[in-house]
């Protein structure tokens, strides 16, 4: 595991950020850690990036304890709410953190990062002159000087609008292609859906639900039915061809399948038993629908 930590705890004074988290993420995957305002996010990165000290717990970060200068070098840091030098250009800031990571000046290495995160020929423009989704891209270029083997990107898409948010998608899938690791928050829960490779939910400092997406959303699908015509003894069979319960809804019924394969089978069991199908409408699990699921059974508890 790239990163691996156990029951790590996070406290202010009588405050506690973070109460009890255990994750595992492995190296070449999109790691994305979801959960609603106040749950500790952030925090948890800021431990992981050796930002600030634990209270109490244990992990490593590749391979390494948190905070170690090794390790350190083959990061890449997005925060969340960052503010850089207005009065500097592009490319005086890229120029700033080559020289905080102890790199050497590269123009060429610069050019391809400003390339690749869309700000080619913006370079000469001060930074206060940026749109709010400029500032994003910078700020992802600084995180990717290092050439990292890990990538933290904290809401990295919070200030771009639809297109800028698909760029940033694209990216972040190219970084994994060249094999590198991103550990990916965002309240964007739709961007994480379509990224990351697995995901952990936290709420109150604390895991609630961990797993890879497959593992997450399911193979079921709920299916609504619009028919008329459905006798006892069809919605009988269907019950027991499809091992499913079924539930009564306005001119039909719902029923859940294991795949969406058996949908031709249940239209031809219908129209072959004498009902009059007019729709059939699935419905596969999403990750949203499993987040409130999840953390408002937890807030629930």
């Amino acid at each position: 595991m790239l990163i691996e930590t156990q029951s790590l705890c996070k406290r202010y004074g009588e405050k506690t950020a973070v109460l009890d988290m255990s994750i595992s993420v492995k190296e070449g995957e999109i790691f994305g850690l979801l959960g609603p305002n106040g749950a500790g996010k952030s925090t948890l990165i800021k431990m992981l990036t050796g930002l600030v000290f634990k209270t109490s717990g244990e992990g490593q970060v590749l391979g390494l304890p948190f905070g170690n200068v090794k390790a350190r070098k083959r990061m890449g840091y997005l925060p969340e709410l960052f503010r850089y030098q207005e009065w500097m250009t592009g490319s005086d800031l890229l120029d700033f953190h080559t020289e905080l990571y102890g790199l050497k000046k590269d123009k060429e290495r610069n050019r391809r990062i400003f390339s690749r995160v869309g700000l080619l020929g913006q370079e000469k423009y001060k930074v206060g002159t940026y749109s709010k989704g400029m500032q994003q891209r910078i700020g992802l270029a600084a995180a990717l000087l290092p050439d990292p083997t890990l990538l933290f990107l904290d809401e990295p898409t919070s200030a771009l609008d639809p297109i800028g948010r698909k760029e940033v998608r694209d990216i972040i899938l190219s970084l994994k292609a060249e094999g590198r690791t991103v550990f990916l928050n965002s309240h964007l829960l739709s961007e994480v859906e379509t990224v990351s490779d697995s995901i952990t939910i936290v709420h109150k400092g604390t895991v609630v639900k961990s797993g890879s997406i497959s593992d997450l959303l399911g193979s079921k699908t709920m299916v609504f039915v619009t028919a008329e015509n459905i006798s006892d003894t069809l919605l009988s069979n269907i019950k027991d061809e499809f091992r499913g319960e079924i539930s009564s809804v306005q001119n039909g019924f719902s029923l859940t399948v294991s795949d969406r394969a058996e949908l031709p089978k249940l239209s031809a069991m219908l129209v072959n038993g004498g009902a009059r199908l007019f729709e059939i409408k699935a419905q596969t699990e999403t990750l949203e629908s499993v987040f409130l699921k999840v953390v408002g059974e937890e807030a629930s508890a």
